[in-house]
């Protein structure tokens, strides 16, 4: 995090953060027909949501006068629109979005070490902490498409060869 973001401009682009990573998920979501990890999916989605919540919270304890004003995407040029995602492969957008979790984290991390308030610097840490389980879980699916290919289509054997699938 640069040394001149504020406060509340680090809330803010965390809260837009949450929002986009939110929106990525259910997008990857709706491209994989493996209900199973369908459904692992949407709940990152549901817990980004979430983050922007406790975001948002705290953006109108400490700034109850300020409007809540969000700074453009701070997605990469590859993903920041719904268009680039779409011609990207499920793996290729998995790969973008391990890596926005670990600049979620790293984001995160740094404003908890920055901020002189306790209570702040906690809620930093904890979405921190969240953002890192992110990141190892996509690291995971991620993982599990390389070994299986067929891992995210609707197949009762995704361990099998193709040659093989009937």
């Amino acid at each position: 995090m640069e040394s001149d973001v504020t406060a509340l401009e680090a809330l803010g682009i965390a809260i837009r953060a949450e929002a986009d990573a939110s929106e990525i998920y259910k997008e990857v979501a709706s491209r994989i027909g493996n209900p199973f990890l369908q459904q692992r999916i949407l709940v990152l989605a549901k817990e980004e949501l979430q983050h922007k919540r406790i975001l948002e919270e705290a953006y109108s304890k400490q700034f109850p006068d300020v409007r809540l004003a969000l700074p453009v995407s701070q997605l990469p040029k590859e993903i920041c629109t719904r268009a680039l995602r779409d011609r990207l492969s499920v793996r290729e957008v998995l790969s973008c979005a391990i890596e926005q979790e670990r600049r979620s984290r790293d984001f995160f991390l740094a404003a908890a070490e920055k901020t002189t308030d306790l209570t702040g610097k906690m809620m930093f840490n904890f979405l921190a902490d969240w953002e890192f389980s992110h990141q190892m879980a996509l690291s995971a699916e991620y993982e599990m498409l390389v070994r299986y290919p067929r891992y995210f289509q609707q197949t009762t054997e995704p361990w099998k060869p193709e040659f093989l699938v009937r």
